[in-house]
């Protein structure tokens, strides 16, 4: 649902509102110095600050004031729709239009007026959005779909996602808005932490929907840096379970339909989920560590997927994380006991989990470092520095 913003002290409209939409988030935001002479500008970079596609201005707020506020909203972020609440007259009316004022609704107006108004501005928020993302797939060739990898690991703890971010913001430095990321670990999914992200929306919202056509698709996905897509996983457990087989399946193909480039991270083992994602990839990237647990839980997973015969003409790499580990066991042990060659080496880092809990890749934070250099192979394997479209990823931090 698009998260609304109400920019107003009266606790009184708040309640209204929260009865009309039955909404249960949280609703009011209140700035003691918002009817002040405040630096409306600040003001306007602060509420759009919050994530929130609808902002209603007032009670509380003298209505020009809320005027001028919608003005800078809509010159930052024109696709947020903003709702004046007060009286206006005609002359105010006009100023409200310039300011690109979605709609005015006064304080006392009744639960279903309130309803009409703020389900009208959300709609216009989301066509507002979606027709701001690139339309990557009219670029692309007409028959062209794009190529899927599908991470998989045996277990928790293997570097699943950190080698699934790392990929998928190098793919997306080399090839701008040509690169999306999946989070298919829909019961603990980390990689909207992984990344900083805050999105309003997540797969979990396309349940109800008859069919994910793209223009949900692109409404449901979230922008980060303009370089890279990521549908992300729900936040609620419960809801991650409701996730069904055939609407992975819809939204992989959606994905691959409008990015040359889809990265899906799964959880561990072989769910149901992983296992339609599976389906539709073009590579599998296989990961695990050094321990003898997980050398034998990605001789089992692959074992499985031979058994189930979901291995035929997918192209298999396999990745060896904390590969310089001293645990009595060495690469060819490893190789022989999983049946496959060891593509790339991710050697230890301390930077690992550090770069996870502060939501910047390796990659871009620390690109000298050994560990991101092996991260930057792994992209070689899709997406070579040689290829005419490739770019550097050593990006520079703003």
């Amino acid at each position: 649902m698009t998260r609304i913003l109400l920019a107003t002290n009266s606790e009184q409209f708040e309640n209204s509102v929260r009865d009309a939409l039955e909404y249960d988030g949280a609703l009011r935001w209140w700035d003691d110095d918002l009817a002040a002479g405040v630096d409306l500008e600040s003001l306007a970079k602060e509420l759009t600050g919050t994530g929130a596609g609808v902002i209603a201005i007032g009670p509380g707020v003298r209505p020009e004031t809320a005027i001028d506020i919608a003005a800078h909203i809509d010159a930052i972020h024109p696709e947020i729709s903003t709702v004046v609440v007060g009286e206006l007259g005609a002359k105010l009316w006009e100023s409200a239009l310039r300011a690109g004022v979605r709609d005015v609704v006064s304080h006392k107006a009744s639960a279903d007026e309130l309803q009409q108004v703020f389900w009208r501005a959300a709609e216009a928020t989301i066509l507002a959005r979606a027709n701001l993302l690139p339309d990557v797939a009219e670029k692309a060739r007409k028959d062209s779909r794009g190529r899927v990898i599908v991470i998989v690991a045996p277990k928790g703890g293997s570097g699943k996602t950190a080698l699934a971010v790392n990929l998928a913001v190098v793919l997306a430095h080399r090839h701008p808005s040509k690169a999306g990321l999946v989070d298919l670990d829909l019961l603990f999914g980390d990689v909207t932490n992984a990344l900083l992200l805050n999105p309003e929306h997540s797969i979990a919202d396309a349940l109800d929907a008859p069919s994910l056509d793209p223009t949900l698709l692109k409404v449901l996905l979230t922008r980060r840096e303009r370089d890279l897509f990521v549908l992300t996983a729900p936040d609620s457990p419960a809801l991650g379970e409701m996730v069904t087989e055939d609407l992975v399946t819809s939204a992989i193909d959606g994905m691959s339909s409008q990015f040359e480039f889809v990265v899906v991270d799964t959880a561990a083992g072989l769910s149901e989920v992983t296992l339609a994602a599976i389906e539709k990839a073009d590579d599998i990237i296989f990961i695990c560590d050094m321990s003898v647990s997980a050398v034998r839980g990605l001789h089992k997973v692959i074992s499985a997927l031979h058994t189930l015969d979901m291995l035929r003409d997918k192209k298999r790499h396999f990745i060896l994380n904390r590969a310089d580990s001293k645990v009595g066991i060495s690469t060819a042990d490893v190789e022989a006991a999983v049946g496959l060659s060891v593509d790339v080496r991710l050697p230890s880092s301390r930077l690992v989990p550090r770069s996870m809990n502060e939501g910047t890749p390796l990659v871009e934070s620390s690109p000298k470092t050994p560990v991101a250099r092996s991260l930057m192979e792994v992209a070689d394997l899709f997406s070579p520095l040689d290829a005419p479209s490739a770019k550097n990823p050593r990006r520079r931090r703003q």
